[in-house]
């Protein structure tokens, strides 16, 4: 059995002239996503695959988490190709993940993680920023992750359980 966590980036700053790949964060999704850190860190596995589209509102995302889960931003593998990923993209990336833990994470974008969360658990979801699904798959391996092969255990947003 692994577990997949998949992460919407925080709230984005509005774009304003600036490339919308270099959008960072609004106070609210900085807040947001350091509250989600401090949320998970029960369920952090230490080491554990953390995939990081390479735009600025991901990055800062992934290492509000790093610094709750006090774990190094060093773990985090940033994919050059995650921005704006489809899910079939992020599908082929977690398929080969090594199999010595048995969780791991994703910060991306919509549409692509919303629709992985949906091809792996055939639930329609939307993801909100900062918002994280956690998927239980029933698998062995990372490459015997497929479409139907998981099941959604909890979709968490920072309205419904991060923030009092």
């Amino acid at each position: 059995m692994k577990r997949l966590f998949i992460v919407r980036h925080g709230k984005a700053v509005h774009p304003e002239g600036q490339p919308d790949f270099e959008r960072g964060l609004t106070n609210r999704g900085v807040a947001d996503a350091q509250a989600l850190g401090e949320w998970t860190i029960k369920v952090r596995e230490l080491g554990a695959p953390l995939w990081v589209s390479p735009a600025a509102r991901t990055q800062a995302t992934a290492h509000h988490l790093c610094a709750a889960w006090d774990e190094p931003v060093e773990h985090i593998r940033t994919e050059p190709n995650a921005y704006l990923a489809s899910d079939r993209a992020w599908l082929s990336w977690i398929n080969g993940w090594p199999d010595d833990h048995q969780s791991g994470w994703i910060v991306g974008h919509n549409p692509g993680l919303s629709e992985l969360v949906e091809r792996l658990t055939d639930q329609p979801t939307w993801l909100p920023t900062c918002g994280m699904a956690e998927v239980e798959l029933d698998v062995d391996a990372w490459a015997e992750v497929f479409a139907g092969t998981g099941r959604l255990r909890g979709l968490f947003t920072p309205k419904s359980v991060m923030r009092p």
